[in-house]
């Protein structure tokens, strides 16, 4: 291969031709393809407005509370606490007295309080006593009176006093009320401030009293007189007297007319020393030893319902009858006669007392045209007209008197009449009594009664 090897030198130039320079041609590059972004979306996601509107919201919250601090601490200098509103009245009257109120009123701001109205209410059931300037300030349905105060400087004072009769019962409690509505200069705001004042009523001069007997006895009537009277130089309207009788008292007679459960003394006015009277009658009946009360209380009107204003009682004791009374068949216990039948009477009497009872009297009443009083014994005293047998002192002496603790009996006998009319019973009633009363005792009079019925048995 050397061979080869020269000649490829032989035949090797290095010195070439020089050949004409050319430019290439310029060769375009294509962009690479590349997808087409999306349309952008302008519109702000829920979140995004979220924190708008929270931003919003505390930035008007700070310039709000920035506002109101400058309106009322800085700017005006206003506080409500610097408005002093103070109200003292009398702490004590008698219902009927004028009691006085005095209201104060100071701006210790340095503010001006404009647009002001001052209402003073008058306790319930008051007389407000009110001047002719005042009167279109008054409200008389609502005891209110409303005064207008435009303006009231930086250190002003407003003072004022109010007046009413008070009316109510003892230990009543009345209380009256100011209110006072403002707003500073240059505000719109409207504040209140509000002062009450309490005034006790210690007494009502209008005085009742009760008297009747301090004792009696079962089955007496008894007087039981209401005292009434004004003490005051006051008139009480809209007043009543309402009675409380005790269980066992039955009213016979009233020297006024009573309403409603025949309990209620009404009493349309009651004038400056005025005095009033009710006298009530009746019997009353209940066992040895009982206290019976009676009671009164002195009302007042105050809207729709009676409200006490005082209360009074007095109390009366049954006592053993001075004059004990026994009636019973001879022998006891007899109920019942056949026509033709004689009926045997017991009576048995005794002074309780430890004085002498004198005068004494029995009367004894056959009630039915059945007793056939041609065979009553005894028949001293007897009227047969009027069926009554009758004993005093004159027709039988023991009747003269009894000694304290003495006991008497009578025996009586008659017959039921063979041919009987009417109604098939016998009544018999018994009283006795003594005409002289002792010096001292507190009932009315002596007195005791029984009565007795039996039935007439025919046909048997």
């Amino acid at each position: 291969m050397p061979d080869l090897e020269e000649l490829q030198k032989k035949l090797y130039n290095p010195e070439k031709p020089s050949l004409p320079e050319v430019k290439p041609e310029p060769v375009s590059v294509e962009s690479p393809i590349v997808p087409v972004p999306p349309p952008v979306d302008d519109t702000l996601s829920p979140a995004v407005w979220k924190k708008i509107f929270l931003g919003a919201a505390v930035f008007l919250l700070l310039a709000a509370t920035v506002a109101v601090y400058i309106f009322f601490r800085g700017f005006y200098a206003f506080r409500k606490d610097q408005i002093e509103l103070k109200l003292t009245g009398s702490a004590e009257v008698t219902a009927g007295e004028i009691a006085v109120w005095k209201l104060s009123l100071v701006n210790k701001n340095e503010t001006e309080l404009k647009d002001g109205e001052l209402t003073f209410q008058f306790p319930d059931f008051s007389k407000p006593e009110v001047s002719l300037s005042e009167t279109s300030e008054f409200k008389s349905s609502s005891l209110k009176q409303v005064i207008a105060i435009n303006e009231l400087k930086p250190g002003g004072l407003y003072e004022r006093e109010f007046k009413a009769a008070l009316y109510g019962g003892e230990n009543f409690e009345r209380k009256a009320q100011a209110v006072f509505k403002f707003k500073p200069s240059s505000g719109n705001i409207v504040f209140e401030s509000v002062a009450t004042a309490v005034t006790k009523i210690t007494s009502f001069p209008v005085t009742l009293t009760i008297e009747t007997s301090p004792e009696t006895v079962s089955g007496e009537e008894v007087t039981v007189v209401f005292k009434l009277k004004n003490e005051s130089e006051k008139s009480f309207q809209n007043t009543r007297i309402r009675l409380e009788l005790p269980s066992g008292f039955r009213s016979t007679q009233t020297s006024e007319k009573l309403s409603d459960f025949n309990n209620i003394w009404q009493l349309a006015e009651v004038l400056p020393q005025e005095s009033k009277e009710l006298t009530v009658k009746g019997i009353v009946i209940g066992l040895e030893g009982e206290k019976k009360f009676f009671r009164a209380f002195v009302e007042g009107l105050e809207g729709a319902s009676w409200k006490i204003y005082k209360e009074v009682s007095n109390e009366l004791k049954l006592t053993m009858p001075p004059l004990a009374l026994y009636l019973n068949t001879n022998p006891d216990g007899t109920s019942s006669a056949r026509p033709g039948e004689t009926i045997g009477y017991k009576l048995v009497w005794q002074n309780n007392l430890d004085i002498p009872i004198a005068n004494l009297t029995l009367k004894i009443n056959f009630e039915s045209d059945n007793f056939d009083l041609t065979s009553l014994q005894p028949a001293v005293g007897l009227n047969a007209a009027a069926k009554t047998l009758t004993l005093s002192k004159d027709s039988y002496p023991k009747f003269f008197g009894l000694q304290p603790l003495e006991r008497g009996e009578l025996t009586l006998r008659v017959k039921v009449k063979e041919k009987i009319s009417g109604e098939l019973k016998l009544p018999l009633s018994v009283n006795m009594e003594s005409t002289t009363k002792p010096e001292g005792l507190a009932i009315s009079k002596i007195s005791a009664s029984q009565n007795l019925t039996l039935e007439i048995k025919s046909g048997e």
